[in-house]
C-alpha cells in the first residue's frame, strides 16, 4: 500500500533535497534511503510515492538541472574549511531559492487558472475574500 505524506513530511523532503551534496549523485533511490536514515520514515516512501507529490517532483527536477551540474564543477578549487562551509550553504540557499521562485510561479499560475474560473462561473471579488469560518469551541 503506499504511503502517504503529510504536509510536514513534504515539506522536510523538500528541504532535503535543498540541501543536497552537491558532490553527490541524485536518484530516487538515494533519495529514498536519505528519507528513510534522516527523516526516519520507515518504510521509506518509494520513488512513484514521491513522484506523486507535485512540490518534491519539482524539487527533485530543479535539484538534477545541469546549472546545479555546472557549479559542482567550480567547487574542485582548494578553499580554506570556513570558506568551503560558507560556499557549500550559499550553493544550497541557491538552489533553494531557485525551488521556491519556481512554486511561486507554479502557484501563481494556479491563481490566474482559479481568478478566471471564478469569473467564468460568476463568483464576485466580495466571496472570494470573505474570511474563514471559525470554529465554535
Amino acid at each position: 500500500m503506499a504511503q502517504h505524506l503529510t504536509d510536514k513530511d513534504i515539506e522536510n523532503i523538500v528541504e532535503l533535497l535543498d540541501y543536497w551534496p552537491l558532490d553527490q549523485k541524485l536518484t530516487w533511490e538515494r533519495l529514498c534511503q536519505a528519507i528513510e536514515l534522516q527523516l526516519e520514515l520507515v518504510p521509506a516512501p518509494t520513488r512513484q510515492t514521491l513522484q506523486k507529490y507535485v512540490r518534491i517532483k519539482t524539487a527533485y527536477d530543479q535539484c538534477k538541472k545541469p546549472q546545479v551540474s555546472k557549479v559542482k564543477s567550480n567547487t574542485t578549487q582548494k578553499l580554506p574549511a570556513s570558506l568551503k562551509i560558507a560556499q557549500t550553504k550559499i550553493e544550497a540557499l541557491e538552489v533553494k531559492n531557485a525551488r521556491l521562485e519556481k512554486e511561486n510561479a507554479l502557484l501563481l499560475e494556479q491563481f490566474v487558472v482559479w481568478q478566471y474560473n471564478a469569473y467564468k462561473y460568476g463568483v464576485s471579488i466580495d466571496k472570494l475574500n470573505e474570511p474563514l469560518s471559525k470554529k465554535n469551541s
